[in-house]
């Protein structure tokens, strides 16, 4: 009621209602009227007010004219819903697994009430310098890290900036490509020990400066810049913050300039798959300076992930898993609510196994700040791994409609989904396996086998070569290549997502218990796309085991399991998906339960 104004409306009514009868009181004998004319006015006054109830509660007025009120979200508490920007509903999509809920659609805004939307370019360098040249890029991923977490504003992220640099000239094409509002550039210049930064904020759309600000600061005082920077970001764009987006901005301040030196040289190698130990280097360094300062912790925990994932020796491999799960539960401690940590650590929880609780995770975020792509691209790959299709679907779409330009995994998504001619749209940063997979369920095996040669040809890794050689050799009907790529490309393969496209591949050349014991790994790794599995015909030959649909029973399990967490964890508001409870599909054993 109060988030709807009626309260206000009414109130607002009875006034102009009781000047309107006492003006009618006064004026009408004076004009000789019938005495009804003035019982009518009340009437009608009378009759009015319940009419203009209804239409507060349904309509707002905003500066575009009427619109409908958006719905709330009926599990939120009243101050969440007070911060949560107004929903448009959506149409209903037809799927298999689930449907679009009518009453809890995107987290749309209406043209008034539209996050404004900022790109952080890579600042130039006037003079090159060894010893600051790392800041022309750490800086900008500095401050776009500290505004990610505002729900009134978008902030493309880091990686996607760095298309741009250089191309601070055509403020037109770059509102186009990037689909932003305002640009945030700089140039910076070392002068002995000092730095001086000019920046500017401009509105891309007719190229109007917001604001100009050059500083001359110690290179002791890095922090104190981005710091600054992101506080005058925020008032000159009269960006509406909540108490815990305050608390945000204000509560990782490193103790000591050399922490934040060593976190922003970090930054500026940590995307490059060679320099992820150097990374990792770097930030034990910033955190052996500060021990409290929770955006290194983060991101060293990044590194371990990464380092774990491709590391050939199992003890290796287990010693960064645990020192990722430490570094991440250091960030946590520290800051709870650091949108970096939550995003990162989703990621490790899905690689061991965890999909369940990175999905409730994702969504818990989510509900506090649906204005990060990059959350929702998590999603996409999350919601996935857990069988809920149609959610990983909306999660796609909700970070396109705020990062025309973020990657996802989606590719993945509508090939599970049966969407093969929409994979081919969406196959940007994949190895070059998904595309052929297409081609093949669209029975156009010779274009597959093409692609793939072409993908061999072009990549510089072994295993991916040998991943994509399995496919081509199977569809080219040479089993003995096939099976031998398939035995180099699965050794310690940690990823259950793409091992299953792997074991999918041995039924078709007549491998059933190889299959089986490759399918019983996949699923106990976390990997639960049951909706997928129980119509994937390449698992026909299969499915008159008993073992296999023991299997099955697990990943309907997980599956189900996640479908509930999903609900409980308010997914449905979030994404505009609904999630039905469904009972299990597979017909039990004697002696055994439908269920492990």
């Amino acid at each position: 009621m109060k988030r709807r104004r009626v309260f206000r409306v009414a109130v607002a009514y009875g006034v102009v209602a009781w000047i309107v009868i006492q003006i009618a009181d006064i004026v009408f004998p004076a004009l000789h009227l019938p005495e009804w004319t003035t019982t009518l006015v009340v009437v009608l006054t009378l009759l009015g007010f319940p009419l203009a109830l209804v239409l507060a509660w349904a309509y707002d007025i905003t500066p575009e004219g009427v619109r409908r009120t958006g719905p709330s979200d009926p599990t939120a508490a009243p101050e969440e819903q007070e911060d949560a920007p107004r929903l448009t509903q959506v149409r209903p999509r037809e799927a298999e697994t689930s449907s679009r809920s009518p009453s809890a659609g995107h987290r749309e805004m209406s043209e008034g009430n539209r996050r404004t939307r900022l790109i952080v370019l890579p600042f130039q360098m006037l003079r090159p310098d060894t010893e600051t040249d790392f800041l022309g890029f750490s800086l900008p991923d500095a401050i776009t890290a500290s505004l990610s977490g505002l729900q009134s504003l978008v902030v493309r992220s880091s990686l996607a900036a760095l298309r741009f640099a250089g191309e601070r000239s055509d403020l037109g094409a770059l509102a186009a490509e990037a689909e932003v509002d305002m640009v945030l550039t700089g140039t910076l210049l070392r002068m002995g020990e000092r730095l001086r930064v000019c920046a500017q904020l401009t509105a891309v759309h007719d190229g109007t400066l917001l604001w100009s600000q050059t500083s001359d600061v110690s290179l002791g005082d890095l922090f104190q810049l981005q710091d600054q920077l992101t506080h005058r970001i925020v008032e000159s764009l009269k960006l509406p913050l909540t108490a815990r987006e305050r608390q945000i901005l204000r509560h990782d301040v490193p103790a000591n300039a050399r922490a934040y030196e060593f976190y922003l040289r970090a930054n500026q190698v940590a995307y490059q798959v060679s320099s992820w130990s150097t990374a990792r280097d770097l930030y034990l360094q910033s955190v052996e300076e500060d021990p409290h300062y929770a955006p290194a912790w983060a991101r060293l925990g990044r590194c371990y992930r990464l380092i774990a994932k491709w590391a050939v020796r199992e003890d290796e491999y287990r010693a960064n898993l645990q020192a990722a799960e430490a570094a991440f539960q250091r960030a946590l401690t520290i800051n709870p609510e650091l949108p970096i940590s939550h995003n990162l650590y989703a990621q490790l929880e899905v690689e061991i196994g965890r999909a369940e609780d990175a999905l409730v995770r994702l969504l818990t975020r989510a509900r506090a700040n649906g204005g990060d792509p990059q959350l929702f691209a998590g999603l996409v790959h999350v919601c996935r791994f857990c069988g809920l299709l149609e959610a990983s679907l909306a999660a796609h779409e909700q970070a396109r409609q705020l990062d025309p330009a973020v990657t996802t995994s989606v590719a993945h998504t509508f090939y599970m989904a049966g969407d093969y001619q929409r994979v081919f749209d969406e196959t940007f940063g994949d190895i070059g396996y998904i595309a052929p997979l297409a081609l093949v369920a669209l029975g156009r095996d010779e274009e597959a086998i093409r692609l793939l040669r072409e993908a061999e040809a072009s990549s510089g890794d072994d295993r991916v070569r040998q991943y994509l050689a399995s496919l081509r050799a199977m569809l080219e009907g040479d089993r003995e290549q096939s099976l031998a790529a398939y035995e180099h490309a699965t050794a310690d393969l940690r990823d259950p997502e793409a091992l299953h496209y792997q074991v999918r591949q041995l039924t078709n050349l007549g491998e059933a218990e190889r299959a089986i014991a490759g399918f019983r790994r996949v699923v106990e790794m976390g990997f639960a796309c049951f909706p997928f599995f129980a119509r994937d015909s390449w698992l026909d030959p299969l499915r008159g085991r008993p073992d296999f649909r023991e299997i099955m029973r697990k990943a309907e399990a997980r599956h189900q399991r996640a479908a509930q967490a999903f609900r409980e964890a308010g997914g449905e508001f979030v994404l505009g998906v609904r999630v039905p409870v469904t009972s299990s599909t597979l017909p039990a054993e004697r002696g055994t339960s439908k269920t492990a």
